[in-house]
């Protein structure tokens, strides 16, 4: 059965939705199906950041209110049917779902991919607990500065006491000359900060934000191009979800071409 992944943190701007998109396009490139359900009903972003903007006819409010199937709300992500998406409405006017409705539509996904990607919002909301409730793990996205981690450190004991047991956490947008410098928390600070345990970290990146523009994500398209410390941070972070123990910068010093990291399926 797949594993929902429940990408989230309580802090707005944190990165949730570009974590989330390249989580998925890294775990899809290493052979695996998976799903994106965009959670965010207040924001819906992940659509734009997957260049689906003009391509998605039902959303996930349609499957939960029963108006179409989860197979009709999918849209497959490039040319496969094995990495699909299913957005957030465009316009939520506060409809509630019952339980058991989310349960259905998770319980329909596991059987069809290995790894089922939430992006969510920043508030809990109805929705975002139903959510969160499918989880079997959650992903929690920081900022590197000392006011994100603490959000996240509230946000795992909200998730802790709702039942979530797998928590980790992953350092979006971390600039190491700053932490260096003193004037950024370092990654020792960081962990002796936080008590959730540390998947990954995710190096600053102009070009991270100008992909997303883009509507770029990791190993999609040309794997002959050299891949972006972004991207090996993202590889590092996916074979750790996988069950890979792997160091925490592995790799980002030596970058290769994109088909020449193990496991990455050549197209």
């Amino acid at each position: 059965m797949g594993r929902v992944i429940f990408v989230t943190g309580f802090k707005g701007g944190v990165g949730k939705t570009t974590v989330s998109a390249n989580i998925a396009a890294t775990l899809h490139a290493l052979g695996n199906k998976v799903a994106v359900v965009d959670g965010d009903f207040g924001m819906r972003c992940m659509d734009m950041v997957l260049g689906l903007e003009s391509q998605t006819l039902f959303d996930c409010s349609d499957v939960l209110a029963d108006r179409c199937s989860v197979t009709a709300a999918l849209t497959d992500i490039g040319e496969k049917s094995d990495f699909a998406f299913i957005p957030a409405p465009m316009n939520h006017n506060g409809d509630k779902y019952p339980k058991t409705a989310y349960a259905a539509l998770f319980a329909e996904l596991r059987e069809d991919f290995d790894y089922i990607i939430v992006d969510s919002c920043a508030e809990m909301t109805d929705y975002y607990l139903s959510f969160a409730a499918q989880a079997d793990e959650a992903v929690i996205v920081t900022l590197h500065q000392s006011t994100s981690v603490r959000a996240a450190e509230k946000t795992a004991t909200r998730l802790a006491a709702m039942g979530v047991k797998d928590l980790s956490l992953v350092v979006n947008g971390y600039r190491e000359n700053m932490a260096l410098k003193g004037k950024l928390p370092t990654i020792a600070d960081i962990i002796n900060r936080s008590s959730v345990r540390l998947l990954g970290v995710v190096p600053y990146s102009e070009k991270l934000q100008a992909s997303q523009e883009a509507a770029e994500i990791a190993f999609m398209g040309n794997l002959r191009k050299k891949a972006t410390p972004c991207e090996g941070a993202f590889y590092n972070i996916a074979l750790r979800l996988c069950g890979n123990r792997v160091k925490l910068f592995d790799g980002l010093d030596q970058l290769k071409r994109r088909s020449a990291y193990d496991g990455i399926i050549k197209k």
